[in-house]
């Protein structure tokens, strides 16, 4: 909870106790730091780390080794001359505003980083430790401290603050990744000082990690790992052995987190970088992950330290993709899926998403796309899989019927169709798409009004599981329960749609299990199989034939682009002149298109769309739709940045353009196929023939299509910058306000709670998700 100052930005904590210290304090310090104290966004993060340690004192560049982190750069003239620095006695240019991170990567040289990371746009400069000097005046008392300030001594430069990234720069040691590179600056990031200090981070980082490296699922795609071998850094005592109160501490908190069936948490692990917190917060505009507690007692929690389940988390697993360490990982079954396999009582069908073809390669150090889909599907059958389908086939069938339902809302929309046989509204437009498991559950918690709006077509991955288990098990003369149904997904939150209770029938489940892209990276390394010099080998039919539009689903914008192409030709009896919709391709989060339709002799209606990527763009866009400032008539959207080929599941691949190569080698795919419509996919057209009968029909209804319910009641309840204006002041904050001697400003302190205060769930209402079926 916190007070804050209209106007001012600051914080000030309430407790009684808080403000009697800090009011004490504030004649002992120095005039600039009081100046300095009021004119900044309140006390710094890494000052409240340790009681009484001095405000950081800025270095030559005029920086605050604290503040440095989250204070925003002035902005820079559009013709500023960029600057010549020395990085290892090599001369070179960079632009003006450069880090010094960011100088020394335009060198070639390297920095080890544990807290930045090329998706976030912040140089938080969490991987740090306490100064020495700061630690020690922790432990003197105040009379001790004033006493020593009131005896002039001369200026001394601050040691610099611990970090992982440190270099020296213009002689003195500094954190690269917050530290503003200057003109003429000599830059060098091999002295034995910046190495011992690197080092001693790092050992003090590894005294409060676990040794379990070889049971971790990150074991050997650990960033912290890697770093620890880099540098040989020693094994000291660990700090639950020596420290007596340890237990104390972390009692007050939960250390491992299992609710979700998608993703899993384990504080032990977390070495407090806030990457996960800062893509929560700022790139997907989610706000459920925070930072608790401060100093040694830091650590990362949802919404009032509850269980992820009971948060509003929608798995999109964002935060597990820049994890550094095993903290946040998905809910993995790489495990028991390699046991079904060797133990070969039951039938092994595995199915393989559109964007796991374009990434797996990275699993085994390749470039993006550099894996063809044929050695894939021959490591899928080294595995010991009996039968490997595409998704690709039930993307096809996703948008036979997605195309046909939309069509039904544009002619009720525009007159043209019957009236229901039960007098029922027509479905309202626009209409969304369901593929994204993660958006269904982001409507259902927040947007429960826009539940008519979502088609209620299943996924590709549900709908695959449903004429595994229902069509083709009857038909190859399996029972559906001896068939031991495995997905490849690119996405974290497709194993809590495989959970859901309504994605199954009487006696088995639709998906048994769902690997990740990284899972199956995996058992790949784990068999060693070396699937890069597999000789190709085809998918197995009828369930493995795919267009190139189905392809494009791996893509942002690309279930939009492959329903425009079917759509168009049941309108108009034509294909598309181009197979390109421009408009809706490339990594821009929210890009819209029109399109006329024909769709009589004589008039054409115009069909306008949406696509977005990204929870927080999704959001954005769905305001404006609420609002009334934007009208479309069906908008694509998909929670993770890029679409599917940036999943939370995906390689955790740290190139900059990692996004760019997975598209191009997508739309490769779409370019080389000889067939590029879901419409004219044989096998399709024969399942209709032959067992579904219509697109949206009776039977096709009943086993691809679903509902969804309102589950705005069950999470916690939303923290929107609205919810937080109208918060009840909690009776101990009004309390302390009256108790605190510090004069307050002249608007008055403004409560501004951290997180709401969450309800009681209803335990007798339906769990949003329910645990993944285990095989016996």
């Amino acid at each position: 909870m916190l007070l804050v100052a209209p106007g001012a930005g600051g914080a000030l904590a309430a407790l009684p106790g808080a403000a009697a210290a800090l009011a004490r304090l504030l004649p002992a310090l120095r005039p600039g730091q009081r100046a300095g104290a009021g004119a900044g966004a309140g006390v710094s993060s890494s000052a409240a780390g340790a009681a009484g340690a001095a405000p950081p004192a800025a270095d030559a560049a005029g920086v605050s080794s604290s503040a440095a982190g989250a204070a925003a750069p002035a902005p820079l003239a559009a013709d500023a001359a960029p600057l010549r620095v020395t990085v290892n006695g090599r001369p070179l240019e960079v632009p003006a505003g450069s880090s010094v991170y960011q100088a020394v990567k335009r060198a070639g040289g390297y920095v080890p980083v544990l807290c930045k990371h090329p998706k976030l746009d912040n140089t938080p400069g969490a991987c740090r430790r306490a100064r020495p000097h700061a630690l020690a005046a922790a432990h003197t008392t105040v009379a001790a401290a004033a006493a020593a300030r009131a005896t002039p001594t001369p200026p001394r430069p601050a040691p610099p603050r611990r970090r992982v990234c440190m270099v020296e720069a213009d002689g003195r040691l500094r954190a690269s990744c917050c530290t503003p590179a200057a003109d003429g600056m000599v830059i060098n990031t091999d002295t034995p000082e910046a190495k011992h200090v690197i080092t001693g981070t790092l050992a003090l980082l590894r005294a409060n990690h676990p040794e379990d490296c070889m049971a971790c699922d990150a074991n050997g795609r650990c960033e912290f790992q890697d770093l620890i071998t880099r540098y040989n850094v020693p094994k000291w005592p660990k700090l639950k052995e020596v420290s007596e109160d340890y237990q104390e501490h972390s009692a007050t908190w939960t250390l491992y987190d299992q609710s979700s069936p998608a993703i899993r948490l384990d504080l032990e692990k977390c070495i407090k970088c806030s990457r996960c917190v800062t893509t929560c917060e700022e790139v997907q505009g989610m706000n459920v992950l925070g930072m608790f507690n401060r100093g040694r007692d830091r650590h990362i929690g949802f919404v009032h330290e509850s269980e992820m389940e009971l948060s509003k988390c929608i798995d999109c697993g964002q935060c597990v993709s820049v994890c550094p360490v095993g903290a946040l990982y998905e809910n993995t079954h790489w495990r028991q899926v390699l046991e079904a396999l060797q133990d070969k009582r039951k039938v092994m069908v595995v199915q393989t998403a559109p964007a796991v073809r374009v990434a797996i390669g990275e699993e085994v150090g390749l470039a993006p796309g550099a894996v063809e889909t044929g050695q894939m599907v021959a490591g899928l059958r080294a595995l010991g899989f009996d039968y490997v389908f595409d998704t690709d086939f039930a993307a096809d069938l996703t948008i036979m019927e997605e195309a046909t339902e939309l069509l039904g809302r544009l002619k009720a929309a525009w007159g043209l169709a019957e009236p229901a046989p039960d007098g029922s509204p027509a479905p309202p437009l626009p209409m969304f798409t369901s593929c994204c498991p993660a958006w269904i559950n982001l409507v259902e918690a927040d947007y429960p009004d826009l539940l008519p709006h979502l088609s209620s077509c299943k996924s590709p991955q549900q709908m695959m599981g449903s004429v595994v288990k229902a069509i083709w098990a009857k038909r190859a003369g399996v029972k559906p329960e001896d068939v031991c149904f495995v997905s490849v997904m690119p996405c974290v939150a497709k194993k809590e749609e495989a959970a859901r209770p309504e994605m199954g029938r009487a006696g088995y489940r639709d998906i048994d299990y769902v690997l990740t892209t990284r899972e199956l990276g995996r058992l790949f390394r784990h068999l060693r199989i070396p699937v890069a010099s597999l000789p190709a080998e085809p998918y197995d039919s009828p369930l493995g034939t795919g267009s190139g539009a189905a392809v494009l689903f791996g893509n942002t914008g690309g279930v939009m682009e492959a329903a425009v192409r079917t759509a168009v030709f049941a309108v108009t009896g034509k294909e598309l002149a181009t197979m390109h919709l421009e408009a809706v391709r490339g990594l821009k989060g929210i890009k819209e298109a029109a399109l006329d339709l024909e769709v009589a002799p004589g008039l054409t209606k115009q069909v306008r769309v949406a696509v977005a990527s990204g929870v927080a763009n999704a959001r954005r866009l769905v305001e404006e739709v609420r609002a009334g400032r934007a009208h479309y008539d069906f908008v694509e959207v998909m929670s993770c940045p890029g679409g599917c080929i940036g999943g939370g599941g995906q390689p955790k691949t740290r190139g900059p353009d990692v996004l760019s190569r997975r598209m191009a080698a997508v739309y490769g795919i779409d370019d080389r196929s000889t067939l590029r419509q879901s419409h004219n996919n044989a096998d399709i057209k024969e399942l209709y023939a032959s067992e579904l009968g219509s697109p949206n029909g009776h039977t096709s209804h009943e086993l691809l299509h679903t509902t969804y319910t309102d589950r705005s009641a069950e999470a916690s309840v939303g923290y929107s910058a609205a919810a937080r204006e109208a918060a009840e002041v909690p009776p101990e904050i009004t309390a302390a306000r009256e108790a605190s001697t510090i004069p307050g400003p002249p608007g008055g302190w403004h409560f501004q709670p951290l997180f709401r205060r969450q309800a009681p769930p209803d335990h007798a209402a339906r769990p949003r998700r329910q645990a993944p079926a285990q095989l016996p």
